[in-house]
């Protein structure tokens, strides 16, 4: 697809180093390409800005560093308004210092005087800094060049230094002429006033060139070099004529150029970059030639690339799961420790990563696990990697989270039966892995004696004043199952029937409501009734012909993959529905789905699916790992799929970390972030597909094998 002025709306990343010198960034290439950031534009009267469905538009035909940059086009009229907003890249924002400078980068492309540029505000909030002219901080004005503005904070009236900044104000200036201005914006960022300014005379080393089908993997080794802050990449296909193709922060060491073409040999250099934008010597060239892959090729690559977002994001203290990899702080996902692991597995299988590195891996986390907080065995969600303790934003939040919890110890039974060996430091990881197990108290997470709910977090200050119950055809499965199965406090094994099959639905405030069902029941939340009714988890309903016993069409697909990472949906468990035969056809009504929407994009790709959800909000976003994940239910059009997403959309889907969350093209949207689940989900579903790897590991744990006994006796 043709990314010139591909419109996206988005989300831009920040960088965040332990480092005080270290720059925060708005919006520059790190993780992918600029076209992801996230802005807002409007415009009033006879002024004008261009945008796309409210967002600016992205040029990749002009940039300062590779491969895009933010096109602001307007008129100033003399009686209208226009103003756009770049957000910051994550919900906290950045903590001005007084000593900081706000730098871009500027070109403009247009007849355009000083006067005529726009103005800026912070936003802090709802709060707005004074006004701040950029003709004031141009020195040697010119168009058809990059210019660099250097802002200092402290010069910036009406600025919070105690909250965070949010987002930067472009809008008109006083100078209406009325007449079109064209200027492209890059490199938005934080930077100290002092900044490393040794040259760089090393050249760069450039460690690996791997080529698959239609990307090439590179990888290099950085010297800890103060002055470095990218690393630049170059591509040729002669050895001769280099472009650059893009740039990564020093907190990545490895970056996927997806390629135009299959069978052509590709040749690389890198660049040391340093604060100034000043170039190091250029490694040595590498090259690597594309290959068209088989099946089984594309398969393993797949897997390999979505792997490998747990082993990047490990954090180095805990072993566990980090949030963000750009993240200077330490918090760690309970949640994506558990996913994680189960994708480990799955790599040490297909020898992507050593038996070994796992091994130490699970060391780490299980001696972090031992210390860390938790309440009745069961773990916070988020934890400092650090110090083992909560984040939370207030004292309710100090609480443990059940389904997180069964999602760790799901990892970690996967793992205990994988370390199978009788040397020592395997069977010491079984017996550490077998003590957090057996303490985890489900029976706790119930909230008395006759309730068949098991609830989703518990408070030691305020108990279940913000839990929710949980069940249904979602990913409050493995709960269940886990509690039933526990060898040491399992919960009544009615509960499957009575609490996962007969979910409860959120209706709203009790207060001022009548009830119109005798199933309606009453939950105090906060110390306010709300009201709950019974939902359905048998649905037996049909569709396009095809009959689906459980769960709903109109609900998130891989939310309802989730029950059966681990969990082999052939296990006969229960009577009045088969989990693989309804999977089966889950995923092939929302294949039908989406033929009866495939019109819209036709001239573009080929069928996309599955369709986020059917609410207004969702309705013309995709994901692609759930369509991959229905592979062992329906493996036809699970690899249609894939490879549509790989060949046809891959230049935007496509990274080190595998697919990208999701995507709108309606709106030319593409996320920013990875999700642990929609990452580990899709090379957890395909080598249950071809081997039954995890599905087998599962089963074979002892304490789940009682599992089918315990409800088949219970029928």
């Amino acid at each position: 697809m043709n990314k010139i002025y591909f419109f996206l709306l988005a989300t831009f990343f920040s960088i965040q180093a332990a480092a005080s010198n270290y720059p925060e960034v708005l919006f520059e290439n790190s993780l992918m390409p600029k076209s992801y950031y996230y802005s807002q534009s409007s415009f009033e009267g006879n002024s004008w800005i261009n945008h796309m469905n409210g967002h600016l538009p992205v040029a990749d035909s002009i940039f300062f560093s590779p491969g895009n940059s933010l096109l602001l086009d307007y008129v100033s009229g003399n009686a209208g308004e226009w103003r756009s907003v770049v957000h910051y890249s994550n919900d906290y924002g950045y903590l001005p210092k007084s000593n900081d400078l706000l730098h871009f980068k500027i070109f403009v492309s247009s007849a355009t005087s000083k006067s005529e540029l726009p103005i800026i505000q912070l936003m802090q909030g709802e709060n707005l800094s004074d006004e701040v002219k950029l003709q004031a901080f141009i020195g040697n004005y010119q168009d058809n060049v990059w210019l660099s503005l250097a802002i200092p904070l402290k010069e910036i009236g009406n600025l919070d230094s105690q909250a965070p900044i949010n987002g930067i104000v472009f809008k008109q200036g006083a100078d209406r002429d009325g007449k079109e201005h064209r200027l492209f914006l890059d490199q938005i960022e934080f930077l100290p006033s002092k900044t490393p300014d040794m040259k760089l005379t090393g050249k760069a080393v450039l460690s690996v060139v791997e080529a698959y089908e239609r990307h090439v993997d590179i990888a290099w080794q950085l010297p800890l070099t103060p002055s470095i802050r990218y690393i630049k990449i170059y591509r040729s296909e002669d050895n001769q004529n280099f472009v650059p193709v893009a740039v990564r922060p020093i907190s990545f060491n490895k970056y996927t150029d997806f390629v135009p073409r299959t069978n052509v040999k590709y040749y690389y250099k890198i660049a040391w970059v340093d604060y100034q934008y000043r170039e190091s010597p250029f490694s040595d060239v590498k090259a690597a030639e594309t290959k068209s892959a088989t099946d089984d090729e594309l398969l393993n690559v797949i897997e390999k690339s979505h792997i490998a977002y747990f082993t990047d994001e490990t954090e180095f203290n805990s072993g566990m799961h980090k949030i963000s990899p750009l993240a200077s702080n330490a918090h760690v996902s309970v949640k994506g420790t558990g996913v994680g692991l189960l994708a480990q597995v799955v790599g040490v299988e297909r020898k992507f990563i050593p038996r070994q590195l796992l091994l130490d891996r699970l060391k780490k986390i299980v001696k972090f696990l031992e210390r860390a907080t938790s309440y009745h065995g069961a773990f916070p969600e988020l934890l400092d990697g650090r110090s083992g303790k909560p984040i939370m934003t207030d004292s309710c939040e100090i609480a443990a989270d059940l389904e997180s919890t069964a999602y760790l110890m799901q990892g970690l039974l996967v793992a205990r039966n994988y370390f199978n060996k009788e040397e020592a430091d395997e069977k010491a990881i079984r017996e550490a892995i077998t003590s957090l197990w057996e303490v985890v108290d489900w029976t706790k997470f119930v909230k008395d004696e006759s309730g068949h709910h098991l609830y989703n977090t518990w408070s030691p200050v305020c108990a279940f004043a913000k839990a929710v119950p949980l069940g249904g055809y979602n990913s409050g499965f493995i709960a269940y199952l886990l509690a039933i199965s526990s060898p040491s406090h399992a919960v009544d094994v009615n509960m499957y029937e009575l609490g996962l099959k007969q979910p409860l639905k959120h209706i709203g405030p009790a207060i001022g409501r009548l009830s119109t069902s005798a199933n309606d029941t009453l939950i105090m939340l906060k110390d306010k009734p709300e009201l709950y009714g019974r939902d359905t988890f048998m649905t037996d309903s049909t569709y396009y012909g095809i009959q689906l016993k459980a769960g709903s069409a109109k609900s998130s697909l891989i939310d309802q993959q989730q029950p059966f990472l681990a969990f082999n949906p052939k296990s006969s468990i229960d009577g009045s529905v088969n989990y693989f035969d309804n999977q089966r056809a889950l995923s092939t009504i929302y294949y039908r789905a989406a033929l009866n929407r495939s019109e819209q994009f036709v001239s573009l790709t080929n069928l996309l699916w599955p369709y986020v959800g059917n609410d207004s909000l969702s309705v013309n976003r995709f994901n692609p790992s759930a369509a991959i994940a229905t592979y062992p239910y329906t493996p036809t059009i699970a690899m249609e799929a894939l490879k549509n997403y790989y060949r046809n959309l891959g230049s935007f889907l496509w990274t080190e970390y595998g697919f990208r969350d999701e995507f709108n093209f309606k709106d030319n949207w593409v996320s920013s972030d990875f999700d642990p689940i929609h990452q580990g989900i899709v090379p957890i579903m395909l080598e249950n597909a071809r081997t039954g790897l995890i599905w087998n590991l599962f089963s074979e744990d002892p304490d789940i094998k009682k599992l089918a006994q315990k409800l088949n006796r219970n029928e």
